[in-house]
């Protein structure tokens, strides 16, 4: 799977967003693509760890992991779908990645829900007082504030009459192109840190080889499309460093 996304987004950025393309065949509204792309990881939470469960679903630790992930997914599969403020009711979503993505939304909550639920079973109560736990607490909860918070500068560009695209301002976009991605990524160290496992290393590992390759596309395309008005302080995915 993350050959396949790194290979698949080097050759070309995924079709969403300013690299889809409006009313193309089999495209649909982002608000749409975004939900059929998330759903699957709320599902599989559901499903495999409070319906089916397993030897640990009702302890307290798993069920602190299993309220993070679907706090996350609450935000991402359905606060952020709803809210994507659309320019002109445009399609530029791709079904391809929106159903594309279950490869990686899937496997994903699937991986969740049964480390919780059963084979992480250093997640006890001891766990609490492990400095892993809280270094991916900080980390995941600091991450996932920086990244609703960069949504939302993103979704506010299109607040007022104007262009269909502009440049970000504001947080870390004052610094990075993808400062939105960046965020992402830290969210992610954090709950592999969190909950030591599989679970977190999968989606950390799978967003790395996606969001780095497009952070470069997406810097080039900015730099394309505002030229000399496009400020050269910002470097691509992570303030200052690159």
């Amino acid at each position: 799977i993350m050959i396949t996304c790194f290979i698949a987004e080097n050759i070309s950025p995924t079709a969403y967003g300013r690299f889809g393309k409006d009313n193309a065949t089999f495209s649909v509204s982002p608000r749409v693509g975004w939900w059929l792309m998330e759903i699957p990881v709320t599902v599989m939470m559901l499903y495999f760890f409070f319906i089916k469960g397993g030897s640990q679903s009702g302890n307290f630790v798993p069920r602190i992991m299993a309220f993070v992930v679907c706090g996350h997914y609450a935000y991402r599969g359905w606060y952020y779908p709803y809210n994507v403020n659309v320019s002109n009711n445009s399609k530029n979503f791709s079904l391809l990645p929106a159903i594309g993505g279950w490869l990686v939304t899937i496997p994903h909550g699937y991986l969740n829900a049964k480390w919780f639920a059963e084979h992480g079973k250093h997640l006890n109560n001891k766990w609490l007082r492990n400095p892993r736990f809280w270094i991916g607490l900080v980390m995941y909860y600091s991450g996932f504030a920086m990244l609703v918070w960069h949504d939302k500068l993103m979704r506010d560009l299109r607040n007022t009459p104007g262009p269909r695209y502009r440049i970000p301002v504001g947080g870390l976009f004052d610094y990075s192109t993808c400062a939105h991605y960046f965020v992402e990524l830290w969210t992610w160290l954090g709950l592999a840190v969190l909950t030591w496992g599989p679970n977190g290393l999968f989606i950390f590992t799978v967003s790395c080889v996606n969001l780095i390759p497009r952070a470069v596309s997406t810097h080039a395309w900015y730099l394309e499309k505002f030229g000399e008005e496009y400020p050269s302080n910002r470097t691509y995915l992570i303030p200052y460093i690159w």
